[in-house]
């Protein structure tokens, strides 16, 4: 469901086909990328380019991601948020908990 790649000392995870980030994926998505992040001062971002919608699930799914890499000493970003799911981040001050970035050359900077 996630293709992981590595640039340098960054973890790249992805979707590799277009998808929704609801319910019916969020527990999946978890089982996947919280081993990754639990391995001691991963750098993680998450490149949500192919996702087109985000559900209540699908929040609480990064939220959790975000709260295991603190854990392990980790850390998560996500980028390539579409304009729609950018104004539910927006509404529920995201930006506070989440690293977020326009574009994965973004992100890549700040690691």
């Amino acid at each position: 469901m996630i293709q992981i790649s590595q640039q340098g000392n960054v973890k790249i995870g992805k979707f590799d086909t277009p998808s929704r980030l609801t319910l019916l994926i969020s527990e999946d998505v978890k089982a996947e990328l919280k081993p990754v992040l639990s391995d001691d001062k991963t750098n993680l971002i998450f490149n949500l380019e192919n996702v087109d919608f985000i559900d209540s699930s699908g929040i609480g799914c990064l939220i959790s991601l975000q709260n295991t890499a603190a854990q392990h000493n980790s850390r998560i970003a996500i980028c390539n948020i579409s304009k729609s799911n950018m104004k539910i981040f927006d509404l529920l001050h995201l930006d506070k908990i989440l690293e977020l970035y326009p574009t994965l050359d973004e992100a890549l900077k700040k690691f």
